[in-house]
């Protein structure tokens, strides 16, 4: 429900930009709601018959995984984290939190990792509320790790899944691509191999190419990473361009490139 504000144009939430320290205030308040609700005590506690999945404990657990041994309780040590200890914390509490009505559903073989709680979308749900207003805004994926707010269009096809044919390779290396590009704290060298990657994709069908699109077309598709340093790094690579602009549109570049040769690909072989 939009209240007044909002509803009148009054108000425009998109606009909003919170500290750091403010965010982690508002973690640590999602964080006390999903935990009073019961959602982390198969993870901290174990439940019935089932043994903690922070093993052997919590405090252990994410010592070994966070790297700082003042983490556990999150309630009383989480004003005092910074911003990667916070992000780690998040992606972690993702990948663990279920409704406890739930878990009778599944046997102990199932429960983890592969099967998904309905929690984790309501987690991402509310704290992505708060990402998206954090620097210039984040965003806790479905596959659970946080990245750089894409824009909308970007967005969207990250989002999108491959045609079911996809081997699982394929989609491995796209899903890692995507993580590689987009993850908060990506550098350039980062997103050049995030690139690289979906061009590697497309090596195999570079025969299938030339019966979709025009020779001029299959060139320049493999032209761009062999030409501008992003396969290559000899003295004739061309450097000399705003990378963080063309990078993310040579990444939505051949990630679109690779969804449709897929998908070519799939009506081929109905």
């Amino acid at each position: 429900m939009q209240f007044y504000g909002v509803r009148n144009g009054k108000i425009n939430l998109d606009d909003l930009k919170i500290s750091f320290n403010k965010f982690r205030n508002f973690f640590i308040d999602t964080y006390i709601f999903f935990e009073e609700r019961g959602d982390f005590k198969l993870a901290f506690n174990g439940f019935q018959h089932r043994p903690r999945l922070m093993k052997p404990s919590p405090e252990a657990y994410l010592f070994n995984h966070v790297g700082n041994k003042d983490v556990f309780p999150i309630e009383q040590y989480g004003h005092k984290l910074d911003k990667v200890t916070v992000f780690t914390l998040i992606e972690i509490l993702h990948q663990f939190i279920w409704k406890t009505d739930e878990i009778d559903d599944f046997d102990m073989i199932e429960i983890f990792p592969d099967t998904k709680s309905s929690a984790q979308k309501e987690f991402r749900d509310e704290i992505n509320k708060y990402l998206m207003h954090l620097d210039e805004g984040y965003e806790l994926t479905e596959k659970g790790y946080i990245i750089d707010l894409p824009d909308n269009g970007l967005s969207n096809l990250i989002r999108q899944d491959l045609p079911v044919h996809t081997s699982d390779t394929v989609t491995m290396q796209v899903e890692t691509a995507i993580k590689m590009f987009f993850k908060y704290d990506s550098n350039l060298e980062e997103k050049r191999k995030a690139i690289n990657i979906l061009a590697d994709i497309l090596e195999p069908y570079r025969a299938d190419l030339k019966n979709y699109t025009t020779n001029k077309h299959d060139t320049m598709i493999f032209g761009i990473v062999n030409n501008y340093g992003i396969r290559h790094n000899d003295i004739d690579q061309k450097e000399d361009y705003e990378k963080p602009v063309w990078h993310e549109w040579m990444f939505h570049y051949y990630l679109a490139t690779v969804h449709a040769v897929l998908s070519l690909k799939e009506e081929h072989f109905k």
